[in-house]
C-alpha cells in the first residue's frame, strides 16, 4: 500500500530542517518568510485574504528577531531593527490589505535572503556558521 503523498513530503521537510545546519536553516526560515510574503501578494490579487501568510510571516520574523544576539556583533542592533521595521509594515499590510506595503518588505527581505543564500553556500557554510552564531540558531 503507497504511502501518504503529504506524510511523505511533510517527513522529508522535517528530516531537512532538522539535520540542516545553522546557517541553513536561517536561509530556510528566509525563504518560507519570502514565500509567504509572495502567497500573500496572490490571495490580495485573487481577492482573497492575506491575513493566514502574513501571519506566518510576522511568526518568522519575530523568531527571527528573537534569536538575534545583539550583543554578539555590532551589526546586530540594526539587523533587528529591520525584522521590527518589517515585521511592524506586515502587521499594518494585514489590517490594510496593503499590496505595496508587502512589496516594500520583499525589497528588504530578498537581498537579506540571498546574501544569508551565498554566505551558506560560497564558503562551505563555515562563514555563514559563525554568522548564524549571530542569531543563535
Amino acid at each position: 500500500m503507497p504511502t501518504n503523498p503529504y506524510k511523505a513530503a511533510s517527513a522529508y521537510r522535517d528530516h531537512a530542517v532538522s539535520t540542516a545546519s545553522p546557517a541553513k536553516v536561517v536561509v530556510l526560515v528566509f525563504q518560507r518568510l519570502t514565500l509567504d510574503m509572495e502567497r500573500a501578494l496572490v490571495a490580495i490579487e485573487a481577492g482573497r485574504s492575506p491575513h493566514d501568510h502574513l501571519i506566518h510571516a510576522q511568526e518568522l520574523l519575530t523568531a527571527l528577531l528573537d534569536a538575534l544576539d545583539v550583543e554578539a556583533w555590532e551589526h546586530a542592533p540594526r539587523l533587528a531593527s529591520i525584522y521590527a521595521h518589517v515585521h511592524r509594515s506586515l502587521v499594518q499590510a494585514n489590517v490594510d490589505k496593503d499590496s505595496a506595503r508587502i512589496r516594500a518588505c520583499l525589497d528588504i527581505i530578498g537581498p537579506l535572503r540571498d546574501a544569508w543564500a551565498q554566505a551558506a553556500t560560497s564558503t562551505g557554510d563555515i562563514a555563514a556558521t559563525r554568522i548564524a552564531s549571530v542569531v543563535n540558531v
